[in-house]
């Protein structure tokens, strides 16, 4: 099981029942604020979401393995992970606006 000090920005979390993954924009005591995705095709869910920590701890079933990360990525979650959570893009992403898509490179591993 997570702990509230395993929940950090820019990181993703999965649910298997949903078969979605939830990627972290801001992270405090009480509040999480993320975005939801579906794990088959990357595509988001809506707009960004709060809950409590306790509740988010309570429906992930673990971190996104670096297999997951790379399936959502390839599916156009990119943007995802090359923004930094104050940026103006992560604003975006806040407020279901459209981004300007980085261009993907493929990475030695």
């Amino acid at each position: 099981m997570l702990r509230k000090q395993d929940l950090s920005v820019g990181k993703c979390y999965v649910n298997y029942g949903r078969k979605v993954a939830r990627a972290i924009l801001e992270v405090s005591d009480q509040i999480v604020t993320f975005i939801t995705y579906h794990l088959d095709t990357g595509n988001s869910c809506g707009s960004a979401s709060e809950c409590t920590s306790t509740d988010f701890i309570r429906w992930a079933d673990h971190e996104a393995t670096p297999a997951e990360i790379a399936k959502m990525k390839s599916h156009g979650m990119d943007a995802l992970f090359h923004i930094h959570p104050s940026s103006n893009q992560a604003k975006k992403l806040k407020q279901n606006k459209a981004i300007d898509l980085p261009t993907i490179t493929s990475r030695a591993t």
